[in-house]
Protein backbone atom coordinates (compact mmCIF):
# COMPACT_ATOMS: atom_id res chain seq x y z
CA UNK A 1 0.00 0.00 0.00
CA UNK A 2 1.07 3.58 -0.67
CA UNK A 3 1.02 6.31 1.97
CA UNK A 4 -2.09 8.52 2.30
CA UNK A 5 -0.41 11.91 2.65
CA UNK A 6 -2.14 14.18 0.10
CA UNK A 7 -4.81 16.77 0.91
CA UNK A 8 -7.31 18.44 -1.43
CA UNK A 9 -5.22 21.55 -2.13
CA UNK A 10 -2.13 19.59 -3.11
CA UNK A 11 -4.30 17.42 -5.34
CA UNK A 12 -6.07 20.35 -6.98
CA UNK A 13 -2.91 22.30 -7.74
CA UNK A 14 -1.32 19.10 -9.03
CA UNK A 15 -4.18 18.68 -11.52
CA UNK A 16 -3.99 22.32 -12.57
CA UNK A 17 -0.22 22.57 -12.84
CA UNK A 18 0.08 19.27 -14.71
CA UNK A 19 -1.83 20.72 -17.66
CA UNK A 20 -0.71 24.36 -17.95
CA UNK A 21 2.13 23.97 -20.43
CA UNK A 22 2.89 23.91 -24.14
CA UNK A 23 -0.24 21.97 -25.13
CA UNK A 24 -1.98 25.33 -25.55
CA UNK A 25 1.00 26.65 -27.54
CA UNK A 26 1.03 23.61 -29.81
CA UNK A 27 -2.69 23.80 -30.48
CA UNK A 28 -3.70 27.46 -30.69
CA UNK A 29 -2.05 28.03 -34.08
CA UNK A 30 -3.80 25.01 -35.59
CA UNK A 31 -7.11 26.09 -34.09
CA UNK A 32 -6.66 29.58 -35.56
CA UNK A 33 -5.92 28.11 -38.98
CA UNK A 34 -9.10 26.03 -38.91
CA UNK A 35 -11.55 28.61 -37.56
CA UNK A 36 -9.91 32.04 -37.40
CA UNK A 37 -10.83 34.20 -34.42
CA UNK A 38 -13.87 31.98 -33.86
CA UNK A 39 -11.46 29.42 -32.37
CA UNK A 40 -11.40 31.24 -29.02
CA UNK A 41 -15.05 30.20 -28.56
CA UNK A 42 -13.98 26.56 -28.83
CA UNK A 43 -11.75 26.89 -25.76
CA UNK A 44 -14.65 28.18 -23.69
CA UNK A 45 -17.32 25.93 -25.18
CA UNK A 46 -15.84 22.59 -26.25
CA UNK A 47 -12.82 22.76 -23.95
CA UNK A 48 -14.88 23.75 -20.94
CA UNK A 49 -17.72 21.29 -21.51
CA UNK A 50 -15.39 18.36 -22.23
CA UNK A 51 -13.18 19.17 -19.24
CA UNK A 52 -16.05 19.45 -16.78
CA UNK A 53 -17.57 16.23 -18.15
CA UNK A 54 -14.22 14.52 -17.56
CA UNK A 55 -13.93 15.96 -14.05
CA UNK A 56 -17.43 14.78 -13.11
CA UNK A 57 -16.93 11.31 -14.59
CA UNK A 58 -13.55 10.71 -12.95
CA UNK A 59 -14.89 12.03 -9.64
CA UNK A 60 -17.61 9.39 -9.59
CA UNK A 61 -15.26 6.58 -10.63
CA UNK A 62 -12.32 7.59 -8.41
CA UNK A 63 -14.47 7.82 -5.28
CA UNK A 64 -16.01 4.43 -6.00
CA UNK A 65 -12.60 2.81 -6.55
CA UNK A 66 -9.94 4.95 -4.80
CA UNK A 67 -6.84 3.13 -6.07
CA UNK A 68 -3.83 4.31 -8.04
CA UNK A 69 -4.52 2.72 -11.43
CA UNK A 70 -6.89 5.41 -12.64
CA UNK A 71 -9.14 4.42 -15.54
CA UNK A 72 -7.43 1.02 -15.71
CA UNK A 73 -8.60 0.29 -12.17
CA UNK A 74 -12.17 1.34 -13.00
CA UNK A 75 -12.28 -0.89 -16.09
CA UNK A 76 -10.90 -3.79 -14.11
CA UNK A 77 -13.57 -3.32 -11.46
CA UNK A 78 -16.21 -3.28 -14.21
CA UNK A 79 -15.12 -6.23 -16.37
CA UNK A 80 -12.77 -8.24 -14.17
CA UNK A 81 -9.05 -8.39 -13.47
CA UNK A 82 -8.21 -10.69 -16.38
CA UNK A 83 -10.42 -9.26 -19.10
CA UNK A 84 -8.48 -8.16 -22.22
CA UNK A 85 -10.39 -4.86 -22.29
CA UNK A 86 -9.14 -4.07 -18.79
CA UNK A 87 -5.54 -4.60 -19.85
CA UNK A 88 -5.97 -2.58 -23.05
CA UNK A 89 -7.38 0.42 -21.22
CA UNK A 90 -4.37 0.43 -18.90
CA UNK A 91 -2.06 0.06 -21.90
CA UNK A 92 -3.68 2.96 -23.76
CA UNK A 93 -3.77 5.23 -20.70
CA UNK A 94 -0.08 4.61 -20.07
CA UNK A 95 0.51 5.45 -23.75
CA UNK A 96 -1.39 8.74 -23.33
CA UNK A 97 0.67 9.72 -20.29
CA UNK A 98 3.89 8.68 -22.02
CA UNK A 99 3.39 10.94 -25.02
CA UNK A 100 0.92 13.52 -23.77
CA UNK A 101 2.99 14.64 -20.78
CA UNK A 102 6.55 13.57 -21.58
CA UNK A 103 6.43 15.76 -24.67
CA UNK A 104 6.79 18.72 -22.31
CA UNK A 105 10.41 17.68 -21.80
CA UNK A 106 11.05 18.89 -25.34
CA UNK A 107 9.53 22.27 -24.46
CA UNK A 108 11.73 22.56 -21.38
CA UNK A 109 14.79 21.77 -23.50
CA UNK A 110 13.78 24.44 -26.03
CA UNK A 111 13.40 27.07 -23.29
CA UNK A 112 16.76 26.14 -21.77
CA UNK A 113 18.39 26.40 -25.20
CA UNK A 114 16.81 29.83 -25.79
CA UNK A 115 18.11 31.11 -22.45
CA UNK A 116 21.49 29.37 -22.73
CA UNK A 117 22.23 28.84 -26.44
CA UNK A 118 25.32 26.79 -25.67
CA UNK A 119 23.19 23.99 -24.21
CA UNK A 120 21.54 21.75 -26.85
CA UNK A 121 17.81 21.20 -26.53
CA UNK A 122 18.14 17.50 -25.73
CA UNK A 123 20.66 18.12 -22.95
CA UNK A 124 18.28 20.46 -21.12
CA UNK A 125 15.42 17.99 -21.57
CA UNK A 126 17.37 15.02 -20.23
CA UNK A 127 18.74 17.04 -17.30
CA UNK A 128 15.17 18.02 -16.39
CA UNK A 129 13.97 14.42 -16.55
CA UNK A 130 16.74 13.33 -14.18
CA UNK A 131 15.94 16.21 -11.81
CA UNK A 132 12.27 15.30 -11.47
CA UNK A 133 12.99 11.60 -11.14
CA UNK A 134 15.21 12.48 -8.17
CA UNK A 135 12.44 14.62 -6.65
CA UNK A 136 9.93 11.78 -7.07
CA UNK A 137 12.34 9.31 -5.47
CA UNK A 138 12.16 11.37 -2.28
CA UNK A 139 8.41 10.82 -1.97
CA UNK A 140 5.06 11.75 -3.48
CA UNK A 141 4.40 14.50 -0.92
CA UNK A 142 7.50 16.42 -1.98
CA UNK A 143 6.57 15.95 -5.65
CA UNK A 144 3.05 17.29 -5.11
CA UNK A 145 4.33 20.22 -3.00
CA UNK A 146 6.61 21.16 -5.91
CA UNK A 147 3.67 20.76 -8.27
CA UNK A 148 1.44 22.88 -6.04
CA UNK A 149 4.13 25.58 -6.00
CA UNK A 150 4.14 25.64 -9.77
CA UNK A 151 0.34 25.78 -9.68
CA UNK A 152 0.25 28.88 -7.47
CA UNK A 153 2.80 30.66 -9.67
CA UNK A 154 0.91 29.78 -12.85
CA UNK A 155 -2.48 30.86 -11.49
CA UNK A 156 -1.19 34.26 -10.35
CA UNK A 157 0.79 34.86 -13.52
CA UNK A 158 -2.04 33.74 -15.81
CA UNK A 159 -4.62 35.89 -14.01
CA UNK A 160 -2.34 38.93 -14.27
CA UNK A 161 -1.77 38.38 -18.00
CA UNK A 162 -5.49 38.01 -18.74
CA UNK A 163 -6.51 41.04 -16.67
CA UNK A 164 -3.80 43.30 -18.11
CA UNK A 165 -4.37 41.97 -21.60
CA UNK A 166 -8.04 43.03 -21.53
CA UNK A 167 -6.89 46.64 -21.75
CA UNK A 168 -5.01 45.96 -25.01
CA UNK A 169 -7.71 44.17 -26.99
CA UNK A 170 -8.17 45.29 -30.60
CA UNK A 171 -11.86 44.71 -31.34
CA UNK A 172 -11.13 45.11 -35.04
CA UNK A 173 -9.38 41.72 -35.02
CA UNK A 174 -12.77 40.09 -34.35
CA UNK A 175 -14.48 41.64 -37.38
CA UNK A 176 -13.67 38.74 -39.68
CA UNK A 177 -14.86 36.45 -36.91
CA UNK A 178 -15.58 33.22 -38.81
CA UNK A 179 -13.69 33.31 -42.13
CA UNK A 180 -14.14 29.58 -42.77
CA UNK A 181 -17.69 29.14 -41.50
CA UNK A 182 -18.94 28.11 -38.08
CA UNK A 183 -19.95 24.57 -37.13
CA UNK A 184 -17.47 22.46 -39.14
CA UNK A 185 -14.46 24.76 -38.48
CA UNK A 186 -15.31 24.72 -34.77
CA UNK A 187 -15.39 20.92 -34.78
CA UNK A 188 -12.02 20.86 -36.55
CA UNK A 189 -10.51 22.79 -33.64
CA UNK A 190 -11.37 19.99 -31.20
CA UNK A 191 -8.04 18.08 -31.27
CA UNK A 192 -6.14 21.38 -30.92
CA UNK A 193 -8.28 22.37 -27.94
CA UNK A 194 -8.22 18.96 -26.24
CA UNK A 195 -4.40 18.91 -26.30
CA UNK A 196 -4.46 21.98 -24.05
CA UNK A 197 -6.79 20.49 -21.42
CA UNK A 198 -5.90 16.80 -21.25
CA UNK A 199 -3.88 15.40 -18.36
CA UNK A 200 -5.50 16.95 -15.29
CA UNK A 201 -7.27 13.66 -14.46
CA UNK A 202 -3.85 12.42 -13.30
CA UNK A 203 -5.18 13.48 -9.89
CA UNK A 204 -7.34 10.33 -9.92
CA UNK A 205 -4.22 8.14 -10.12
CA UNK A 206 -3.21 9.61 -6.73
CA UNK A 207 -6.45 8.50 -5.01
CA UNK A 208 -4.62 5.76 -3.11
CA UNK A 209 -2.35 8.43 -1.62
CA UNK A 210 -5.16 10.89 -0.81
CA UNK A 211 -6.06 11.46 2.85
CA UNK A 212 -9.78 11.58 2.10
CA UNK A 213 -10.39 10.53 -1.51
CA UNK A 214 -14.20 10.53 -1.26
CA UNK A 215 -14.24 14.27 -0.63
CA UNK A 216 -10.89 15.55 -1.86
CA UNK A 217 -10.69 13.92 -5.31
CA UNK A 218 -13.94 15.52 -6.62
CA UNK A 219 -12.98 18.92 -5.18
CA UNK A 220 -9.54 18.67 -6.77
CA UNK A 221 -10.81 17.57 -10.19
CA UNK A 222 -13.68 20.07 -10.41
CA UNK A 223 -11.49 22.87 -9.04
CA UNK A 224 -8.81 22.13 -11.62
CA UNK A 225 -11.44 22.01 -14.41
CA UNK A 226 -12.71 25.44 -13.33
CA UNK A 227 -9.23 26.97 -13.30
CA UNK A 228 -8.33 25.44 -16.66
CA UNK A 229 -11.50 26.58 -18.44
CA UNK A 230 -11.06 30.15 -17.26
CA UNK A 231 -7.34 30.07 -18.02
CA UNK A 232 -7.42 28.71 -21.56
CA UNK A 233 -10.62 30.53 -22.46
CA UNK A 234 -9.05 33.76 -21.17
CA UNK A 235 -5.72 33.12 -22.91
CA UNK A 236 -7.47 32.44 -26.22
CA UNK A 237 -9.65 35.55 -25.92
CA UNK A 238 -6.64 37.78 -25.24
CA UNK A 239 -4.47 36.24 -27.95
CA UNK A 240 -7.11 36.51 -30.67
CA UNK A 241 -7.78 40.10 -29.56
CA UNK A 242 -4.11 41.11 -29.70
CA UNK A 243 -2.66 39.13 -32.60
CA UNK A 244 -4.19 38.43 -36.01
CA UNK A 245 -5.21 34.76 -36.29
CA UNK A 246 -2.59 34.23 -39.00
CA UNK A 247 0.21 35.16 -36.58
CA UNK A 248 -0.72 32.62 -33.92
CA UNK A 249 1.10 29.75 -35.62
CA UNK A 250 4.36 30.88 -34.02
CA UNK A 251 5.97 28.39 -31.61
CA UNK A 252 5.31 30.71 -28.65
CA UNK A 253 2.31 33.02 -29.32
CA UNK A 254 1.85 33.76 -25.63
CA UNK A 255 5.43 35.04 -25.36
CA UNK A 256 4.97 37.14 -28.50
CA UNK A 257 1.80 38.69 -27.06
CA UNK A 258 3.62 39.45 -23.81
CA UNK A 259 6.32 41.27 -25.75
CA UNK A 260 3.73 43.31 -27.66
CA UNK A 261 2.03 44.45 -24.48
CA UNK A 262 4.92 44.92 -22.07
CA UNK A 263 8.07 44.90 -24.21
CA UNK A 264 11.15 42.99 -23.08
CA UNK A 265 9.83 42.52 -19.55
CA UNK A 266 6.67 40.92 -20.95
CA UNK A 267 8.70 38.59 -23.13
CA UNK A 268 10.79 37.49 -20.14
CA UNK A 269 7.73 37.16 -17.90
CA UNK A 270 5.77 34.95 -20.28
CA UNK A 271 8.88 32.93 -21.12
CA UNK A 272 9.31 32.15 -17.42
CA UNK A 273 5.62 31.25 -17.12
CA UNK A 274 5.81 28.94 -20.14
CA UNK A 275 8.97 27.35 -18.75
CA UNK A 276 7.32 26.81 -15.35
CA UNK A 277 4.26 25.31 -17.03
CA UNK A 278 6.31 22.78 -18.95
CA UNK A 279 8.31 21.89 -15.83
CA UNK A 280 5.13 21.29 -13.84
CA UNK A 281 3.68 19.06 -16.55
CA UNK A 282 6.86 16.98 -16.62
CA UNK A 283 6.58 16.46 -12.86
CA UNK A 284 2.90 15.51 -13.13
CA UNK A 285 3.75 13.14 -15.95
CA UNK A 286 6.35 11.39 -13.82
CA UNK A 287 3.81 10.82 -11.04
CA UNK A 288 1.04 9.62 -13.35
CA UNK A 289 3.08 7.29 -15.58
CA UNK A 290 4.85 5.76 -12.61
CA UNK A 291 1.65 4.90 -10.78
CA UNK A 292 -0.19 3.42 -13.75
CA UNK A 293 2.78 1.19 -14.58
CA UNK A 294 3.19 0.26 -10.90
CA UNK A 295 -0.51 -0.55 -10.51
CA UNK A 296 -0.45 -2.92 -13.49
CA UNK A 297 2.87 -4.50 -12.54
CA UNK A 298 1.84 -5.24 -8.95
CA UNK A 299 -1.01 -7.35 -10.36
CA UNK A 300 1.24 -9.31 -12.67
CA UNK A 301 0.76 -7.72 -16.08
CA UNK A 302 4.34 -6.55 -16.29
CA UNK A 303 7.57 -7.67 -14.69
CA UNK A 304 7.59 -7.58 -10.89
CA UNK A 305 10.58 -5.25 -11.16
CA UNK A 306 8.14 -2.43 -11.92
CA UNK A 307 6.17 -3.18 -8.73
CA UNK A 308 9.11 -2.68 -6.36
CA UNK A 309 8.53 0.04 -3.74
CA UNK A 310 11.30 1.92 -1.96
CA UNK A 311 11.30 1.02 1.74
CA UNK A 312 12.08 4.55 2.95
CA UNK A 313 10.04 6.82 0.68
CA UNK A 314 7.35 4.24 -0.22
CA UNK A 315 7.71 5.31 -3.88
CA UNK A 316 7.29 2.70 -6.65
CA UNK A 317 10.93 2.98 -7.70
CA UNK A 318 10.95 0.16 -10.27
CA UNK A 319 8.33 1.84 -12.45
CA UNK A 320 9.89 5.25 -11.73
CA UNK A 321 13.21 4.13 -13.23
CA UNK A 322 11.45 2.80 -16.32
CA UNK A 323 9.57 6.09 -16.61
CA UNK A 324 12.92 7.88 -16.50
CA UNK A 325 14.10 5.80 -19.45
CA UNK A 326 10.97 6.63 -21.47
CA UNK A 327 11.44 10.32 -20.69
CA UNK A 328 14.97 10.25 -22.07
CA UNK A 329 13.75 8.60 -25.28
CA UNK A 330 11.04 11.26 -25.76
CA UNK A 331 13.61 13.99 -25.02
CA UNK A 332 15.56 12.88 -28.08
CA UNK A 333 12.60 13.04 -30.49
CA UNK A 334 13.53 16.45 -32.00
CA UNK A 335 16.90 15.04 -33.05
CA UNK A 336 14.92 12.83 -35.47
CA UNK A 337 12.70 15.57 -36.90
CA UNK A 338 11.45 18.93 -35.65
CA UNK A 339 7.83 17.79 -35.97
CA UNK A 340 8.33 14.61 -33.92
CA UNK A 341 7.35 16.20 -30.60
CA UNK A 342 4.19 17.78 -32.10
CA UNK A 343 3.23 14.34 -33.37
CA UNK A 344 3.89 12.94 -29.91
CA UNK A 345 1.56 15.54 -28.42
CA UNK A 346 -1.28 14.59 -30.75
CA UNK A 347 -0.68 10.90 -30.12
CA UNK A 348 -1.25 11.83 -26.50
CA UNK A 349 -4.59 13.36 -27.53
CA UNK A 350 -5.52 10.07 -29.21
CA UNK A 351 -4.72 8.11 -26.06
CA UNK A 352 -6.38 10.57 -23.69
CA UNK A 353 -9.53 10.83 -25.80
CA UNK A 354 -9.86 7.03 -25.90
CA UNK A 355 -9.45 6.70 -22.14
CA UNK A 356 -11.89 9.55 -21.48
CA UNK A 357 -14.42 7.85 -23.75
CA UNK A 358 -13.94 4.63 -21.79
CA UNK A 359 -14.39 6.47 -18.48
CA UNK A 360 -17.65 8.05 -19.69
CA UNK A 361 -18.87 4.66 -20.89
CA UNK A 362 -17.98 3.02 -17.55
CA UNK A 363 -20.14 5.47 -15.62
CA UNK A 364 -23.13 4.52 -17.78
CA UNK A 365 -22.28 0.80 -17.71
CA UNK A 366 -21.89 0.66 -13.92
CA UNK A 367 -25.07 2.65 -13.31
CA UNK A 368 -26.95 0.00 -15.34
CA UNK A 369 -25.21 -3.17 -14.17
CA UNK A 370 -24.24 -2.32 -10.56
CA UNK A 371 -26.68 0.27 -9.21
CA UNK A 372 -26.05 -1.04 -5.68
CA UNK A 373 -22.45 0.23 -5.56
CA UNK A 374 -21.71 2.99 -3.08
CA UNK A 375 -21.25 6.27 -4.98
CA UNK A 376 -19.84 9.00 -2.71
CA UNK A 377 -20.05 11.35 -5.70
CA UNK A 378 -22.53 11.17 -8.59
CA UNK A 379 -22.13 12.72 -12.03
CA UNK A 380 -24.61 15.62 -12.41
CA UNK A 381 -27.07 15.67 -15.33
CA UNK A 382 -26.68 11.93 -15.86
CA UNK A 383 -26.73 10.46 -18.54
CA UNK A 384 -26.29 13.67 -20.58
CA UNK A 385 -22.87 14.46 -19.12
CA UNK A 386 -21.07 11.20 -20.02
CA UNK A 387 -22.81 11.04 -23.43
CA UNK A 388 -21.63 14.57 -24.28
CA UNK A 389 -18.11 13.59 -23.19
CA UNK A 390 -18.15 10.54 -25.45
CA UNK A 391 -19.31 12.57 -28.46
CA UNK A 392 -16.78 15.38 -28.01
CA UNK A 393 -13.78 13.10 -27.51
CA UNK A 394 -14.81 10.87 -30.40
CA UNK A 395 -14.92 13.95 -32.65
CA UNK A 396 -11.49 14.99 -31.36
CA UNK A 397 -10.09 11.64 -32.50
CA UNK A 398 -11.83 11.77 -35.88
CA UNK A 399 -10.54 15.27 -36.62
CA UNK A 400 -6.98 14.59 -35.38
CA UNK A 401 -5.95 13.26 -38.81
CA UNK A 402 -5.57 9.84 -40.37
CA UNK A 403 -1.84 9.61 -39.63
CA UNK A 404 -2.41 10.02 -35.89
CA UNK A 405 -5.31 7.56 -35.93
CA UNK A 406 -3.24 4.94 -37.79
CA UNK A 407 -0.29 5.23 -35.38
CA UNK A 408 -2.68 5.07 -32.42
CA UNK A 409 -4.32 1.93 -33.80
CA UNK A 410 -0.87 0.36 -34.34
CA UNK A 411 -0.06 1.02 -30.68
CA UNK A 412 -3.32 -0.65 -29.68
CA UNK A 413 -2.43 -3.67 -31.82
CA UNK A 414 0.98 -3.83 -30.12
CA UNK A 415 -0.90 -3.93 -26.82
CA UNK A 416 -3.10 -6.78 -28.06
CA UNK A 417 0.00 -8.70 -29.17
CA UNK A 418 1.69 -8.13 -25.80
CA UNK A 419 -1.43 -9.26 -23.94
CA UNK A 420 -1.65 -12.60 -25.75
CA UNK A 421 2.07 -13.31 -26.15
CA UNK A 422 3.41 -12.15 -22.77
CA UNK A 423 0.76 -10.54 -20.57
CA UNK A 424 -1.40 -13.61 -19.96
CA UNK A 425 1.64 -15.72 -19.08
CA UNK A 426 3.00 -13.05 -16.73
CA UNK A 427 -0.39 -12.73 -15.04
CA UNK A 428 -0.72 -16.51 -14.59
CA UNK A 429 2.74 -16.69 -12.99
CA UNK A 430 1.76 -13.89 -10.63
CA UNK A 431 -1.50 -15.60 -9.64
CA UNK A 432 0.29 -18.91 -9.14
CA UNK A 433 2.93 -17.43 -6.84
CA UNK A 434 0.42 -15.41 -4.83
CA UNK A 435 -1.90 -18.41 -4.55
CA UNK A 436 0.98 -20.43 -3.08
CA UNK A 437 1.84 -17.64 -0.65
CA UNK A 438 -1.76 -17.37 0.52
CA UNK A 439 -1.87 -21.15 1.06
CA UNK A 440 1.26 -20.98 3.20
CA UNK A 441 -0.27 -18.24 5.32
CA UNK A 442 -3.35 -20.33 5.94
Amino acid sequence: MLNRVLGKWLLMFTGYATVVASGFMIGVGGAAKEAGALAFVSYWLFGGVATFATAFVFSELATMFPKCGGVWEYTKQSFGDNHPLSFMVGWIYWFALLFGLNVELVSVGIYVHELLPGIPQWVGAIATSILFVLFNLLGVRLSTIIEAGFGVILILSSAMFILLGLGHLDIGLFQDFAPNGTIVPLLKTLPFVVIAFCGFEVVATLAEESKNPEKDIPKALIGAATFLTILFGGFATILFGILPAGELSTAAPLIKAGGMIFGGIGTLWLAIQSFAGSMSTVNGGVMGQTRVLYAMAREGWFSKVFAKVDEKSNVPKGSLYFTAGSMIVVSLLPTITEKAWVWAGFLGVFGYALTYIVACFLVIYLRKTRPDLKRPYKVPLYPITPIVGIVLYLLAILYSGMNIIVVGIIWCLVGVAYYYLFGIRSRKNYLSVNSDNNSLKL
